[in-house]
């Protein structure tokens, strides 16, 4: 199975609990899920929006990930950008409505209303720097698909059920 596919069935599994990560059992599924996310969130729309979306929690089974899939450049950038994120809006704690606050634009709800105004509790410098750095990431400068593919592959396939049929001659498809 690819890793991005188990990625989000396990993400599907912690929408009962408010989408913690901790909510999974094992500590490689939080880490695969929070790779899928920074993936996803970075590549769509730069750090800070992962940052606000996921929280600190996933940021921190990302790093690991990025780390333990050999993906060091990945994990040393948004180490970086949590690193001057947390120098001027210490990020440890803080809700996603608090979190909201690092995005520099104005947030629109579902129901038309304004849920944040335009601004960031971030001086622009660290802005740009933290633009400049998603970008590098997008760049994805190693190839952290096929890392995490290699890496997870074998608790991927460990922790599927066996499908009905499925014997030691004739194994899932």
């Amino acid at each position: 199975m690819d890793w991005c596919d188990a990625a989000e069935e396990y993400y599907k599994r912690t929408f009962p609990h408010d989408g913690r990560l901790s909510s999974l059992p094992a500590e490689w599924q939080r880490e695969l899920v929070a790779l899928m996310l920074v993936g996803w969130q970075v590549n769509n729309g730069g750090y800070l929006q992962f940052l606000a979306n996921c929280g600190r929690e996933t940021y921190e089974y990302a790093s690991r990930a990025l780390r333990a899939i050999g993906a060091r450049r990945m994990a040393e950038i948004i180490d970086h950008c949590q690193a001057l994120v947390d120098e001027h809006y210490p990020s440890e704690g803080r809700s996603h409505e608090e979190l909201r606050q690092l995005l520099r634009n104005e947030i629109i709800g579902r129901d038309g209303q304004t849920i944040k105004e335009a601004g960031s509790v971030l001086p622009e410098t660290v802005l740009a720097r933290v633009s400049e750095l998603s970008y590098e990431f997008m760049d994805c400068p190693d190839a952290y698909g096929d890392l995490a593919q290699r890496h997870y592959e074998a608790l991927i396939e460990r922790d599927r059920p066996a499908e009905p049929g499925a014997t030691a001659d004739r194994p899932r498809e």
